[in-house]
């Protein structure tokens, strides 16, 4: 009784708030990303976390971005079979695939092959399939028409069970187990079947009228019907049914989390909670604000990472991610708004209480948090509230673009107007950027053209505020620090009031240790550790007030747009900023970006400037072209899943190679095949466009590339090698996970390069050369013996030739001492004869009283004695001659000789090379040097003076003996020598027999070169 109570109660709740109704953000795919065809029959997620989609037209993959259609072609065996696709489940590595005329086929993703669980089909029912259910872990339930197919995944025995015979076709849509072994089975017309997995046997349950039955959801002890009639409720330990709970055809039931689940129709989704029975119509609304209010959902799938699919007929498929709505948006709604209108939001002003003010294009509105209601004011409702501000009085003062100053009277709920009439002590420009509470009932109202007012709340009066002596306008912002110093933002950069003075003005044109961004300031806010920072057109700039050094931060990942509107610092000092796409957060401590955009849930990516608002209880709240957005900073929760990185496809020269590159390790490729590009995704589905990738390939990057949204990188000219391409992603919250992909990449060399060649070149080499080796050896073998006969006879032949040649030598050697007794006895008779010849000639000078004569006779005796001292050399047994010893010894002889005559008139100095070993003709150098040295004497010099000299030198250079006979004397001329005598031309031609040259110069003394060729 009590549980029939409780099933009333719940069947009259839900029918009297079935309109209640709850709006669910969505991610449509459709056409635009690839689905071939909207009508998502049948939906599965597979173990590495690809959605599969199945359609009237093909199997889809999808992996975030796009869809890869599998299709089926009537000459492609290895194709899918059909494309008209009904129902979908990935178990392990195989995707079981109902279709509409080949019956139950599968795909077998690591192996990229499609097949049928059946050949041919006797029954003909078997081939038009609608479902694959899920038993137990080894059995599995194919429903076809009329009959379903429980099959063995371990034994892969296939047992087939005919449906209760009915007027129409029938088939099993959905499956519960209720007991061990024990399961019901939904048709689409018998009702409910029990069904024994052990013994096999089926029977009706018998208590269940509707025929029609789609779903089941079990809850404890009541399992959920969908049916053709509603929702009902099935209690487990009474047997009892409950009557309709939704009286509208449902077609599947989907538990959402412990507390509900949502119900399935033709007309539309609902949200049951189970504990209470109320239910909610569920309104799907789009990133594009499109509304789908009666789609019907032909399935749900929902993954561990906060994804929820929904196969829809005929408007593709739904996504939604637990993560993905993280603000909650309002959008303003006013009586004589028209829906296609928005109304832009500028500031906000909140008291300790449920009203919220916030001006907007229509001027000044009062937003009731509790009944979220809309109030409109009057006063300056054309113009734009651009400003609020509080006296120390507590009265709200609100300036407006066209409305110039209102004052809020709280108790007549309306407001006064200031606005300019053209007198001196009026609001100098009706539109009134800012408003600024001082002391003693003051407000300075800053203007767009007017400059800064001060105005007396009391008296009602107006006084000008120069800055620095000049008017300031266009103060947006303002700041009042914890030091009491009053900061103005304005389009001419930012300006410091310290202790009653303008100390400070801050440009984009100061030094770089204080410079701004940009001059145009439209944020000020300060931090809990007295940091100031400034949002302005062109980025945010922190400043340091101690040292007044700035730190600035430009567009970058995760602040995209750096047009900032509005700072808010939340209590773990983020730095939130309203932009111009979406709403940008800076962590303080690490110095890194997070951006949120309206994929997020915010009202919009445009916000507007000055619409930024923290109230006392720590909620935010953003103002922009499409509403508002209020949140609380700490509830926001980032997607905390990272997400798996697989290589999709590789392309060879720009196309695919259709390797299953999917579930390969490694993949190789021949040297010739060097242009290739690696296709990857990360399975992140919410805010796929936010995930960023980065990759390396070892052995060749030597750094990770560049964080980017691109999906695919390309190489080329990659040498023979081992490489391994590492591609990491973060998730849509920018969070960088640990987990790496990485696919190892061989390109085999060409055969010329190949370790197999080299091995086999090598080997023949080594073969070649061992070849030789014993080839040579052989033969030098053979060559031994051939050589060791021959050296015998010619040894032979020598010995008798020697003892011959020895016979010989002996008889030699007595002629030759024979021949140098003669040569010395010869010698020893010339040497006395040139003697007697020079004893005569020195007996015949001695009695010659003529001069000239005597000293001819003088010239002759010497020259005799130089070929005696020559021929005395040339009886040494050696051909060769010390050239500085010979010239030595025979100067000292000419000279010896030529002093017996005359006294001496010259010294000689002797600079000779020693060791100059030269075969040459020596009679003719010593008749040279006795005729240069005579020369000297006669002519150099009339008498003797320590200063007169004459130098002979010897050297050897390059082959060639080099002998210079140089003096100091007075010279003498060629010709007037050879009157006298034939002395030079002697000593020409003697040098030309020796092959040599020689060259006088007699400028300043005489120099004699005389150069004749040395071999030893």
């Amino acid at each position: 009784m009590p549980n029939l109570l409780l099933v009333l109660f719940l069947l009259c709740y839900a029918k009297s708030i079935a309109q209640d109704t709850e709006v669910v953000q969505i991610n449509r795919l459709g056409q635009e990303a690839g689905l071939l065809q909207l009508n998502a029959q049948a939906l599965t997620q597979d173990s590495l976390g690809y959605l599969w989609i199945g359609t009237e037209d093909g199997l889809h993959r999808f992996n975030g971005y796009s869809f890869k259609p599998y299709l089926a072609h009537a000459k492609d065996s290895t194709s899918i079979p059909d494309d008209h696709i009904r129902g979908l489940l990935s178990v392990n590595d195989t995707l079981w695939i109902a279709t509409n005329s080949k019956g139950i086929a599968g795909y077998k993703r690591s192996e990229n092959r499609f097949f049928n669980l059946y050949e041919t089909y006797e029954n003909s029912d078997l081939a038009i399939a609608y479902k694959i259910l899920k038993l137990d872990e080894q059995t599995l339930l194919f429903s076809t028409r009329n009959h379903i197919i429980i099959f063995d995944r371990k034994s892969k025995a296939k047992q087939v069970f005919k449906l209760p015979k009915t007027n129409k076709e029938n088939f099993v849509t959905d499956v519960v187990k209720v007991s061990k072994n024990t399961y019901w089975l939904a048709t689409t017309q018998s009702g409910i079947l029990i069904f024994n997995l052990l013994t096999k046997e089926k029977s009706l349950l018998e208590n269940f009228e509707d025929h029609s039955v789609y779903s089941f959801l079990k809850n404890g002890d009541i399992v959920y019907i969908a049916s053709g009639k509603g929702l009902q409720t099935y209690n487990l330990k009474d047997g009892t049914v409950s009557g309709i709970l939704l009286d509208v055809p449902l077609r599947s039931l989907f538990r959402k989390n412990e507390k509900s689940c949502y119900i399935a129709s033709n007309q539309g989704t609902y949200l049951f909670t189970f504990s209470t029975g109320a239910i909610k119509k569920i309104i799907f609304k789009d990133q594009q604000s499109k509304v789908y209010e009666n789609v019907h959902i032909e399935q749900f799938v929902k993954d561990n990472k906060g994804n929820l699919w929904m196969g829809t007929a005929g408007e593709g498929v739904f996504h939604s991610n637990v993560y993905q709505d993280k603000f909650a948006s309002v959008k303003v709604t006013l009586p004589t708004k028209k829906d296609d209108q928005r109304i832009s939001v500028f500031p906000f002003y909140k008291r300790n209480d449920s009203i919220l003010w916030m001006g907007t294009t229509r001027g000044t509105l009062k937003y009731n948090l509790k009944k979220q209601t809309f109030k409109q004011y009057q006063t300056g409702k054309n113009g734009i509230t651009y400003c609020f501000a509080e006296d120390e009085d507590g009265t709200l003062w609100t300036g407006g673009i066209y409305d110039g100053l209102m004052k809020y009277n709280p108790k007549s709920d309306t407001f006064e107007q200031w606005l300019h009439n053209g007198t001196k002590n009026s609001l100098p420009d009706n539109e009134v950027l800012t408003i600024i509470p001082m002391e003693n009932h003051k407000l300075w109202l800053c203007t767009w053209s007017g400059g800064i007012s001060e105005f007396n709340t009391k008296t009602e009066t107006f006084t000008p505020v120069l800055i620095n002596g000049k008017q300031l306008n266009r103060v947006r912002v303002y700041l009042k620090d914890s030091k009491e110093n009053l900061w103005l933002g304005t389009d001419q950069g930012l300006y410091k009031l310290s202790n009653g003075k303008w100390v400070q003005t801050y440009l984009q044109s100061n030094t770089e240790k204080s410079q701004l961004t940009n001059d145009r300031v439209f944020a000020l806010n300060e931090d809990q550790k007295g940091m100031i920072w400034i949002g302005t057109s062109a980025g945010l700039t922190k400043l340091n007030p101690k040292t007044d050094e700035t730190t600035l931060y430009y567009k970058q990942k995760g602040f995209p747009n750096d047009f900032v509107y509005t700072i808010l610092i939340d209590d773990n000092c983020h730095i939130w900023m309203s932009t111009n796409y979406g709403l940008s957060v800076l962590n303080t401590s690490d110095n890194t970006f997070k951006n949120y955009t309206e994929k997020d849930g915010l009202q919009d990516n445009e916000f507007n400037g000055k619409s930024g608002f923290k109230d006392d209880d720590g909620t935010f709240y953003f103002g922009g072209i499409n509403g508002f957005n209020s949140f609380d900073p700490e509830n926001i929760v980032d997607n905390p899943y990272l997400p798996n990185v697989y290589v999709e496809s590789v392309e060879l020269f720009n196309k695919p190679i259709d390797r299953n590159e999917l579930f390969k390790d490694s993949l190789r490729f021949e040297s010739s095949e060097n242009v290739l590009t690696f296709n990857f995704a990360a399975l992140n589905y919410l805010n796929p466009q936010k995930v960023s990738y980065q990759y390396k390939l070892k052995n060749f990057d030597k750094n990770w590339s560049p964080p980017s949204g691109k999906r695919s990188v390309t190489y080329t000219n990659l040498n023979p090698g081992k490489y391994t391409l590492k591609i990491k992603a973060s998730n849509d919250a920018g969070v960088w996970g640990d987990t790496v992909k990485t696919l190892r990449l061989i390109v085999v060399p060409p055969w010329y390069q190949t370790t197999v060649f080299k091995v086999a070149v090598v080997s023949f080499l080594i073969f070649v050369v061992i070849a030789f080796y014993l080839y040579q050896t052989r033969k030098l073998k053979r060559d031994k013996l051939k050589l060791e006969h021959t050296v015998y006879e010619r040894t032979q032949d020598l010995i008798h030739k020697n003892e011959d040649l020895k016979a010989y030598n002996e008889v030699i050697l007595k002629q030759r001492n024979n021949i140098e007794f003669l040569m010395k006895e010869l010698s020893h008779r010339v040497k006395n004869n040139l003697q007697i010849v020079s004893s005569l000639l020195n007996i015949q000078t001695n009695s010659i009283k003529d001069e000239h004569s005597k000293e001819i006779l003088t010239i002759a005796k010497n020259r005799i004695l130089a070929i005696s001292y020559v021929q005395a050399e040339l009886s040494s047994k050696t051909d060769e001659v010390n050239m500085g010893a010979f010239i030595e010894n025979f100067t000292t002889k000419i000279m010896e000789t030529l002093t017996d005559e005359h006294s001496a008139k010259f010294e000689l100095e002797l600079d000779l090379q020693k060791n100059i070993i030269c075969k040459i003709n020596i009679t003719l150098v010593g008749l040279i040097l006795n005729e240069l040295i005579t020369n000297t004497f006669k002519y150099a010099f009339r008498q003797y003076k320590p200063q007169h000299l004459l130098s002979i030198s010897c050297k050897q250079t390059a082959g060639m003996v080099i002998i210079t006979i140089k003096d100091n004397g007075k010279g003498y001329s060629a010709e007037a020598i050879k009157r006298d005598s034939l002395g030079l031309d002697m000593v020409n031609e003697m040098v030309h027999q020796l092959n040599g040259t020689i060259a006088t110069d007699s400028s300043n003394g005489v120099v004699n070169k005389i150069e004749i060729p040395c071999t030893s």
